[in-house]
Formats: structure tokens, sequence, C-alpha cells
């Protein structure tokens, strides 16, 4: 009961600031490990999504940031500091990364802040220092794109919800809005994380915890209002395209990134969070991480319902939402959840390490539950050299691997993914294909390089050059990546 009570307190008691004051030097020296682990290698080559940013969102003005939308892979808000960026430090992978590493490293320290809200400082700061060496976490806190921002703007917006909720606070109700709507101008998924989190608020209101007195309706009322209205106001200047983007323009994906397909990349990259074992270890290290999640979830809603409920509804909205929605979805939907998945694991292994010590009392289950902790994270770290050893994908050392081998009167296409990085980034004139009849023209001329890549996706989005590929393609070279599928294939076409 001490250890519950001791979680309880500094969450609805300490301010923000003591509360991460309380974590002293240790969580300091977590953030200056978290830091270091996103800087190594952070200038490392471009993957497609960030090109692709690069080219439509980072290199506008400001007010075309803000007025255009060229696709649901448009964080606004993460633009807007990515084109800062790029001003003060120039064009370069590092900078427009710059952000995400701050906003990457910022969650580490405030995910210590939500763990504290039902945990004891030891287990906050170990869920700190799980994610700060997080292959997962590492890896988006080096990619130029938003998911950083809207898990740190998820942590912060839990921290409001809850602080609302306990409280009855109006105060909080108008930083939540504030926070949700910077959530949803970084990343739309936000808008169903609120929603989830509506969801959490109504329950609290309808069904309030033992002991607590029914809050005033109209608080969270007008937090979820005024979220909206202001995530409205800052998505009016683009509205229209936002608006034809989501009713007329259905994916052509669904039949790719299919839930089951999301669920299996999910767990290859949790794996490689601990080192990629084998199969029969994989199975025992998935078990028993869930045997753990369901203990530590147990625990969180036992100790704070509303906390549980937070972490727990808002993943379910979003997938509700991608599936009623466009239909596709990728694990990087669910990124924002990282933190709260972490906390949950850790409080999960001190529930374990709690329930073994009242069964046989000899056995010190905190001392366990620690040590599973720390080799979580030391085999995390240990797998962080992946992530260094190979950019996200090589279209750099494609490129120059191309610009070696062929002849002078050779021609070289890139085929995948629609756009033209080549011409865009690097300044080659290598043209994007997409049909039979572009690859054949090309072939009149004589031998014929192709990079592709997502072989997967090559198949749904131009399925003509797939099938040339597989037919008459000499494969050359590889070049690894860490993106899943991401591999640049180097392949060479007779001429016609």
């Amino acid at each position: 009961m001490g250890a519950v009570n001791e979680r309880s307190m500094s969450g609805g008691s300490a301010g923000i600031g003591a509360t991460l004051r309380e974590g002293g030097p240790a969580l300091l020296g977590i953030v200056a490990i978290a830091l270091l682990a996103r800087v190594i290698r952070l200038n490392s080559g471009y993957w497609i999504d960030e090109l692709y940013a690069l080219m439509n969102s980072y290199r506008l003005p400001f007010s075309g940031i803000v007025s255009t939308f060229w696709g649901d892979a448009h964080h606004p808000l993460y633009s807007l500091f990515a084109r800062m960026s790029l001003t003060v430090f120039g064009e370069a992978p590092w900078a427009t990364r710059a952000p995400a590493v701050v906003f990457g490293t910022a969650a580490v320290a405030a995910t210590y802040l939500v763990a504290r809200l039902v945990a004891s400082r030891r287990e906050a700061l170990l869920a700190s220092l799980i994610l700060a060496v997080s292959y997962h976490h590492v890896w988006f806190s080096q990619n130029a794109r938003g998911y950083t921002l809207m898990g740190l703007l998820a942590l912060a917006s839990t921290v409001a919800l809850v602080r609302m909720l306990e409280r009855g606070s109006w105060q909080m109700a108008v930083l939540y809005a504030v926070i949700a709507a910077l959530g949803a101008y970084t990343h739309l998924t936000m808008v169903f994380v609120a929603f989830g989190q509506a969801i959490v608020a109504a329950l609290t209101v309808a069904l309030p915890e033992k002991g607590r007195s029914r809050m005033d309706w109209r608080i969270p009322v007008t937090a979820f209002a005024l979220a909206g209205i202001l995530s409205f106001l800052l998505y009016l200047p683009m509205l229209g395209p936002v608006l034809d983007f989501f009713i007329n323009r259905p994916s052509g994906l669904r039949g790719t990134s299919t839930p089951s397909w999301a669920l299996a990349e999910a767990i290859r990259v949790l794996l490689l969070g601990v080192g990629t074992p084998g199969a029969l270890l994989a199975g025992v290290i998935l078990v028993t991480g869930s045997i753990v999640a369901f203990a530590g979830f147990a625990s969180v809603v036992r100790v704070n319902r509303t906390v549980g409920l937070a972490f727990a509804l808002p993943p379910v909205v979003v997938l509700l939402g991608a599936l009623a929605g466009r239909g596709t979805m990728y694990p990087r939907f669910f990124f924002f959840a990282a933190s709260f998945a972490v906390i949950v694991a850790v409080r999960g292994l001190f529930a374990c390490g709690e329930f073994v010590q009242r069964r046989w009392p000899g056995v010190p289950g905190a001392a366990l539950a620690t040590t599973g902790a720390a080799l979580v994270a030391v085999l995390s770290t240990a797998s962080l050299s992946l992530n260094y050893r190979y950019p996200k994908q090589d279209f750099v050392g494609a490129m120059r691997y191309v610009q070696a081998a062929k002849a002078p009167e050779d021609t070289v296409a890139f085929a995948g993914v629609p756009g033209d990085p080549y011409p865009g980034v690097y300044g080659r004139d290598w043209p994007t294909v997409n049909t039979a009849a572009e690859i054949n023209a090309l072939r009149q001329h004589g031998r014929t390089w192709l990079i592709y890549t997502f072989p997967r996706y090559l198949e749904v989005g131009a399925p003509e050059v797939s099938s040339i590929v597989k037919r008459e393609c000499h494969e050359r070279a590889v070049f690894r990546g860490t993106v899943g599928g991401g591999d640049m294939i180097i392949c060479t076409l007779d001429p016609a």
C-alpha cells in the first residue's frame, strides 16, 4: 500500500517543475544520454518520406507551409520548425532532423513526469532510461518528421488531462486545449488521440472513482470544444485541400498497408530493439512481454484509473479511426504511445516482482524488477549499432554506385515510389518511371540502370514496372537501409 500511495501522491500534488527536479542528477544524466544517442550519425542519408517533406514543405516559405496541404505526410507544425532550422543552418539532413532530436530528447524527461503519476521514482527513472536508449525512439528522433513532436505533445496532453480531471481546473482545461490543437497541427492522428481522451473525460465525469466527488462537466467540455476550435483555426488556411484529400482521394495502398502487415512490422521493430533474437527466443520474449504488459496495465489502473484509461483508449481510437478513414495502417501511427508502453512495461516488471515477493518473502522482488529493466536498457543500447551502421535509405550510396559503374551512354531511372528524389534533391537528371512505356522509351537508347525500393509498393503503384523488374532486370547491388523494405536495389535492363 505504501508504494501505491507514493506513486499517487507525486502526480496528484507536486507541480511539474517540482516533479522534474525530484528526478535530480539521475534524470539529468538520462536526458544527456538520450541526447547523445540521438546525435550520433544524425547526418546520414534521407529516406523517401524525408525527401518528400524536404521538397514539398521545408523548402517553402513559412506562408507556403501554413497554406499548402500536399498529403497526409504533411506535418505543418514540424515543417515550421524544420524550415527555421534550415534557414539558420542550411540544407543538410542533420538540420532538418534537429527539431526531432530536441523533441525526442524532451520526451524522455516528459516520460519521467507522466510515469510519476502512477509509479515510484525508481520506476520512472528506469522508464526514462529505456526510452532514452530505445532503438525505436532513437530512430524516430533522427527522422525529419513530426512524430517525436506529436509524442511529446501526447505526453503533455496526458498530464494536462489528468490534472484537469483530478483538480477540476479551468487553467488545465485551457492548457489541454492548446496542447491538443498543436498536436493536431503536427499530425492529424492527434485528432483521434483527443477523441480517446474525450472518452476518458466522459467516463471520469459520469463514473467518478470511489472517494471523489463528481466534477463540473463544463470544464472538460470547454477543453475539448476549445481544442477543436483552435485546430480548425490552425488548419483554416489549407482547409480546402485537407477536405479534398480525405474525402475525394482514397488511398491506393489499402491492400498493402494492412493492419496485419502493420502488426508484423511493429513486432519486427520491437524485436530489433532487443537484438533480433531467433524464432524461439522471440516467441518467449513476446509471451513474457505480454504477461508483463498485462500486469503493468492492471497495476496502473488500480493506482489511477484515469491514467490507465488515458494510456489505453487513445491507441484504440487511433486504430479504429485509421481503419474507418483511409483504411491504411502503419506502426508509426502509434508512436505517440511509446512512452505509455514503456511505463506500463516497467510497472509490470515491478508488479511481477511484488507478486513474487508476496509468494516467496525471501526473494527481493524490487531488485529483480530493477535488474530486468536494466537488462532491457542494455539490450536496447546494443541494438542501436544497427541504426548507426546503416542510413534509413541509402539513396546516396546507390547513386554513387551507379555513377561509378554505368557507361556514358547508359540511362538511369528510379522506381518504387512516386516523386523525383534524384532530380529534386541530388541534382541528377534521373526520371521516375511508373509504366512499361516509360521504361521501354529509355531502353531504346541502350542499357538502362534501374534503382528501385519498396518492392511491395512497386507491385501496387507501378505493376508494369514491377513485372519488368521480376522478368528482365539483372540485379547488380543492394544497399541496405533501416526502413522496413526500404533497401535500395540496383539492376540493369538490356536495350530493347
